[in-house]
């Protein structure tokens, strides 16, 4: 995987007419959309169809779309609340190898101040009012889904647990992920045992 300038896009040359992340070139095909993508690498993978089934269980659309969907949207607004978050969102840029040091200062002061203007368009286009408060809800769902499991179906992770995972990992680190994992034990638990 590559990291994608935000600003300069540079990194997409290669794809003509889809500028946006993520996208994936997998042996000359393009694909854009992230089911597809999914879809696309896990037809590499040789599974009996017992631990295909055990792995890819039947909700797996169903939270591939929530986290895409609902989770994710409802974690923007909050890691871009103010400029100081924004910042600290923005600071892996100053960790990517590929990128001159001046791309990295620009990623990260533009970046967050994009970030920060585009935080009320997001609200409003999803109709957040307390973005602290839906994001909760929206978390509700998935800590109800797991009750007293250690992963989403039992003892043994599957791709809805990965699915997941991989949206809150995407904000580990920042003070909101601290915020969401103090406030939420069993999610806390959870993600620390996909982890492992």
């Amino acid at each position: 995987s590559i990291e994608v300038n935000p600003l300069t896009k540079s990194e997409l040359k290669f794809s003509k007419d889809y500028k946006k992340v993520p996208i994936a070139k997998i042996n000359d095909e393009l694909i854009t959309d992230s089911q597809e993508i999914i879809n696309k690498i896990t037809s590499f993978i040789k599974l009996d169809d017992k631990a295909s089934k055990d792995f890819f269980t039947s909700d797996t659309i169903k939270w591939n779309e929530w986290s895409e969907k609902k989770l994710a949207v409802y974690l923007y607004p909050n890691i871009t609340r103010s400029f100081n978050e924004s910042w600290e969102t923005f600071g892996y840029s100053m960790n990517v190898p590929t990128w001159s040091t001046f791309e990295r200062y620009s990623v990260r002061a533009f970046g967050s101040g994009f970030m920060l203007l585009a935080n009320g368009k997001i609200k409003k286009k999803y109709n957040i009012i307390d973005e602290r408060k839906e994001l909760q809800n929206e978390l509700n769902v998935w800590i109800d889904a797991l009750g007293n499991n250690k992963f989403l179906h039992g003892d043994k992770i599957t791709m809805p647990d990965i699915l997941v995972y991989g949206v809150l990992r995407s904000i580990n680190g920042l003070q909101s992920f601290k915020e969401i994992m103090n406030n939420n034990p069993t999610l806390d638990k959870w993600y620390l045992s996909v982890d492992e």
